[in-house]
């Protein structure tokens, strides 16, 4: 995350709420993901070891092939419950996006004339959070 400017590039009553609320679940989205990619790798590597382990040392095979899927089940049913939440997340921010992008394009601010307050605030949040609202997917955003 990058740093925060002292004063935002948006109206602090209308819009702030809103795009603190979505960078709040995008954090937690991220954060998710993270610990997903995490379960993944560790279900990974106790379904080959329980498979390559009765190998190595097969005079323990029973007993540690076992354990091996005893912690298998475990670390896969975390895992699934950690997909199911970057799922919701994922929902949940990928609704937040649109809309801001919805109030980016009609109505950001209260002025009038011409002005570049939506441009000055998509440059702010991508040079600021890595967020981007020019597309209307959030694929292309690093994580």
């Amino acid at each position: 995350m990058g740093v925060l400017s002292p004063n935002p590039p948006f109206p602090p009553t209308r819009m702030a709420q809103l795009f603190y609320e979505f960078l709040g679940r995008y954090n937690d989205w991220k954060l998710a993901r993270r610990q997903e990619t995490i379960g993944r790798i560790i279900v990974l590597l106790l379904g080959l070891l329980a498979l390559i382990f009765p190998l190595i040392f097969p005079n323990f095979s029973l007993s540690v092939s076992f354990v091996m899927l005893i912690l298998l089940y475990f670390a896969t049913r975390r895992y699934l419950e950690l997909n199911e939440q970057v799922s919701h997340l994922y929902v949940n921010v990928h609704i937040l996006h649109h809309h801001l992008i919805g109030k980016l394009e009609v109505g950001f601010c209260d002025h009038r004339e011409p002005c570049h307050c939506a441009e000055n605030f998509r440059k702010y949040v991508l040079n600021n959070y890595n967020i981007s609202f020019d597309k209307g997917s959030l694929s292309g955003n690093k994580s």
